[in-house]
């Protein structure tokens, strides 16, 4: 069949870039449709950078369905809860209340680091990756707070593999680890945020998604829902020799040439004939 030839045609372009990236970069693509799949080093283990915080919520919210946490409880945050980098909480002048709903929101939106770590306290790291192991992850890793500088010189790093955030994508899409968290999981992800693959995706289609960057790496993943043939994408960078604004134009040019293709694997009949797009 013809699209069998244009997913070829998407892999060996992506190949292309991916070897050529300025350090070591993998992709991972799955189409949640036909469960057809792509991947360059896909099985490599890079830094998660702020894409970790999908699965600290995803087990927050495991929590909170089992009734060990209330996600209406108001929180008061501190001056001395304060983490640096990014995020918001961290710059106001007085003490804020929020509930633990909205500080999960943060933690996704605006990828804020203090209250990333608060999530991870409520989470807990241990029952974070028990949560992850259950669901097969294996390699995927939550290990640190964010901006935890000794523990990144002690290699203590949150960890996953291209594949492995798709694996996770594709669970909360199949309801798992429950209906009801994958349902406000993916919802909290929804939710508009800056980053490449948002660059890539038109606002009228809806992004399931997470960015993250550090020194030397970066990362988005997320689903993509075509009307027809939604797809799960992770794209993870490290050692890279570029600067962070480098590392996301090639996520963007990478997720371009698959989303291309995509969509027009969306819009086309088996012969690859356009097909009206009747509103």
């Amino acid at each position: 069949m013809g699209s069998k030839l244009l997913w070829e045609r998407m892999e060996e372009r992506v190949a292309r870039k991916i070897k050529r990236f300025a350090g070591v970069a993998g992709i991972s693509v799955k189409d949640l449709t036909s469960g057809q799949t792509l991947s360059v080093n896909g099985d490599e283990v890079f830094p998660t950078a702020s894409t970790i915080k999908i699965h600290v919520l995803t087990q927050l919210l495991a929590r909170a369905e089992r009734g060990e946490l209330d996600l209406d409880q108001p929180m008061r945050i501190t001056s001395e809860m304060h983490v640096p980098g990014s995020g918001v909480l961290a710059s106001m002048e007085r003490d804020v209340e929020l509930t633990v709903l909205d500080v999960a929101v943060l933690m996704i939106i605006v990828s804020d680091n203090t209250a990333t770590n608060l999530c991870i306290d409520m989470a807990g790291i241990d029952d974070t990756n028990a949560l992850l192991r259950g669901m097969g992850l294996t390699a995927t890793t939550l290990r640190r707070k964010m901006q935890d500088k000794a523990a990144v010189a002690r290699n203590d790093e949150n960890v996953a593999t291209p594949t492995e955030c798709v694996a996770m994508l594709e669970h909360l899409q199949a309801g798992r680890p429950s209906p009801r968290v994958a349902e406000q999981c993916l919802a909290i992800l929804k939710k508009a945020k800056v980053s490449p693959l948002a660059q890539v995706v038109p606002n009228s289609i809806p992004l399931a998604n997470k960015p993250g960057g550090m020194d030397r790496v970066r990362c988005d993943a997320g689903i993509v829902y075509l009307p027809n043939r939604p797809y799960a994408i992770a794209v993870m960078t490290k050692f890279a020799l570029g600067t962070l604004d480098q590392q996301d134009r090639f996520i963007v040019d990478v997720a371009s040439t698959v989303h291309r293709t995509m969509l027009a694997l969306d819009t086309t009949n088996e012969f690859g004939l356009g097909v009206p797009q009747y509103r």
